[in-house]
């Protein structure tokens, strides 16, 4: 029996969210484990573009195969190969297909009915929040994420959330959905952070994320609290689609002394802003996750976060929940971070127990060695 890796979506060093994730589970297991001994042979399929070996930290194996494909960085050409393509490749024998992303070839199980496949689907983003991709684009991943729901014989998704919504939209039996959440095993919580004048969100800087109503409830919090009229809030994350709107808002409330848009940062320098923050605002109106808070409480930071998706599921008692167009209510929590956080701060080593890293990873490992 093979196991198949999927990876050919990633066409070039710069991981994001569904990434990191695969990332972080991947580079921490030993397939040389017992467990990996069904499998005779494991195939990475990967793009020309990058080291897949390298880019996700795997452990080499004697099992482990690379195969790359030269022409795969092309959207068109990518699609084609995995669903007109690679279900040849998977004709013979018992055969295990895993997808980091909801990207699994559909008709693969109609070639060979020995085939397993399992996907992920982190969220239904393009279901709940428009604009964020092109139309053609939009009814691209639409579709594939319905369509990898209803053929996959086990899909992973990030929390219960997700869960919920993947069954609301497409229609099939929770029992096909395995929650592993994020994690970050990198991070040790430390509370002797210090703690400057400043507020920051961890974002892509595109109106989706709600930043205009972040930005008008810091003002408003500045407007209504002159004794802290020194604080400031700091934006980390690369520029989106459409962030013009969000400059031109900071200069129509003459925040531009006050608010600050600091692109895209590496991780060192990304933590050490999260690290000396007074707090986090993530007021996000759609999250599979939302891992930004969690970044947060390992540093023992509180976050105000948007009271629907799975914000509260991450954040649980440890944090600061609300209504995410509620500006007024913003004001007033920031506030409240600042002068009365305490009773947050204890609940979040507890918190931060549910996203175990060892736990997670030990959940992939079952998903793809067991129900194979």
């Amino acid at each position: 029996m093979r196991l198949y890796i999927n990876l050919i979506n990633f066409n070039s060093n710069k991981l994001a969210g569904v990434g990191y994730f695969f990332k972080r589970i991947i580079s921490n297991i030993d397939f040389g484990d017992e467990k990996w001994n069904k499998f005779d042979e494991i195939i990475l399929l990967s793009n020309t573009n990058v080291d897949c070996l390298t880019l996700f930290d795997i452990n080499v194996n004697v099992k482990i195969r690379v195969v790359k494909f030269s022409f795969l960085h092309n959207f068109a050409f990518r699609i084609l190969f995995e669903q007109f393509v690679l279900p040849f490749y998977l004709m013979k024998g018992k055969n295990v297909v895993f997808s980091p992303t909801p990207s699994i070839p559909l008709w693969a199980k109609l070639l060979n009915k020995k085939n397993v496949l399992i996907s992920s689907i982190h969220d239904m983003i393009p279901f709940r929040v428009d604009n964020k991709y092109s139309f053609l684009r939009s009814l691209y991943i639409k579709g594939l994420s319905k369509k990898a729901a209803q053929n996959s014989d086990l899909i992973i998704t990030v929390s219960e959330f997700s869960k919920l919504d993947i069954v609301e939209i497409t229609n099939i039996e929770s029992s096909k959905i395995k929650v592993i959440y994020n994690f970050i095993p990198e991070f040790k919580f430390s509370s002797e952070s210090i703690s400057e004048p400043y507020f920051v969100t961890v974002c892509t800087i595109e109106p989706g994320k709600n930043i205009e109503n972040m930005i008008i409830g810091f003002n408003n919090f500045l407007n209504k609290n002159k004794e802290f009229d020194f604080y400031k809030y700091k934006i980390v994350g690369q520029f989106g689609w459409n962030y013009n709107t969000i400059i031109s808002l900071i200069k129509d409330l003459g925040l531009e002394e006050k608010v600050e848009l600091m692109g895209y940062l590496s991780d060192v320098d990304k933590n050490k802003v999260i690290e000396n923050c007074t707090g986090m605002i993530y007021l996000s109106k759609y999250e599979g996750f939302g891992i930004p808070p969690l970044e947060a409480m390992y540093f023992d930071k509180i976050s105000i976060v948007s009271n629907i998706s799975s914000l509260p599921e991450v954040v649980g008692d440890a944090g600061i929940v609300q209504d995410p167009n509620d500006t007024v209510l913003l004001a007033d929590n920031l506030k409240k971070l600042i002068t009365n956080s305490d009773d947050f701060r204890a609940n979040i080593k507890y918190q931060i127990g549910k996203f175990n890293p060892q736990i997670q990873i030990n959940k992939f490992v079952e998903i793809i060695t067991f129900y194979s």
